[in-house]
């Protein structure tokens, strides 16, 4: 376990897959991080590479050859290396080897870097393509927040706050595939969505192209909150497994699940990102408590 600590946080982190494991604010003297129990769901925030969501049949085609990835991808479930230990700051690597091309046929330098700002933790992933051909990926965030975080409150006593009036028009699933359909979440245009188990009792909720991409988890019981701010991310995912389940998760994504009918070929999946030889990826993210 690696820890990292400033004058506001404490926040630990695995090598198994570069994983958030804690965020522990010193003033509120919570930890906003799921705690990874597998009687709801046993991960914390998970790195969601090469792909986002569910392939069909598990498997996608590179130039008319299949290969076959679980939902999410791999990297969630690699060992990486630590190139860079700081006090504040902790850089993760993961590089192509034999056994990520059996299943991904590209060579590539994938980095994630965690850094303490004051009650902030910034993410940033930094993905290389150091093949010889152009590369296709998705990547995203999982990260499951407390919810509730005071033992005297409930779920119900929570709220997202979208920080704009938005029409929150979730993008539908038939089971893990995309039907290409959407429904309004609210009839009419709001900032806040109440969060109940109904809510998200039978999907995953999907926004995209949202105005701030600034989501927060918030209660009129107290003043502690959980604010992401996910900049140029395409989709955000709101999840939560089942009804009683203390935690919800806010999802930043570069890429989506397969829509609903055949596998395709990576290249045309829906929200891919392509990077040709020698070029670097960046995206980052934060998580700001209080």
């Amino acid at each position: 376990m690696i820890k990292l600590e400033n004058d506001a946080l404490i926040v630990e982190l695995k090598e198994e897959g570069a994983e958030l494991t804690k965020i522990y604010y010193k003033k509120s003297k919570l930890n906003y991080l799921w705690n990874a129990d597998e009687t709801f769901w046993g991960r914390h925030a998970p790195i969601l590479f090469p792909t986002v969501g569910k392939l069909v049949n598990d498997t996608y085609y590179v130039d008319g050859e299949a290969f076959h990835l679980p939902q999410h991808g791999f990297a969630r479930d690699r060992e990486f290396t630590v190139v860079e230990l700081l006090k504040d700051k902790c850089v993760f690597e993961l590089v192509a080897d034999e056994k990520t091309r059996l299943v991904y046929p590209y060579d590539f330098r994938l980095q994630i870097s965690y850094t303490l700002l004051e009650n902030q933790v910034q993410v940033e992933y930094s993905v290389e393509n150091i093949d010889s051909k152009r590369i296709y990926f998705s990547i995203g965030a999982h990260p499951a927040f407390n919810v509730p975080l005071t033992d005297d409150t409930h779920f119900e006593d929570y709220y997202l706050d979208f920080f704009e009036t938005e029409k929150l028009e979730s993008l539908l699933l038939d089971g893990p595939y995309r039907n290409g359909r959407v429904k309004r979440v609210k009839e009419q245009p709001a900032r806040y969505l109440p969060l109940t188990y109904d809510l998200l009792a039978d999907r995953t909720l999907i926004f995209e192209g949202l105005k701030t991409n600034v989501i927060a988890i918030r209660s009129d019981k107290h003043n502690h909150a959980v604010k992401m701010t996910f900049p140029n991310f395409s989709f955000v995912g709101i999840w939560t497994p089942g009804k009683d389940a203390p935690f919800v998760c806010i999802e930043p994504w570069y890429g989506i699940a397969d829509g609903v009918g055949s596998s395709v070929e990576l290249r045309d999946k829906a929200g891919i990102e392509q990077l040709e030889p020698e070029a670097i990826f960046s995206a980052s993210y934060t998580i700001e408590v209080n």
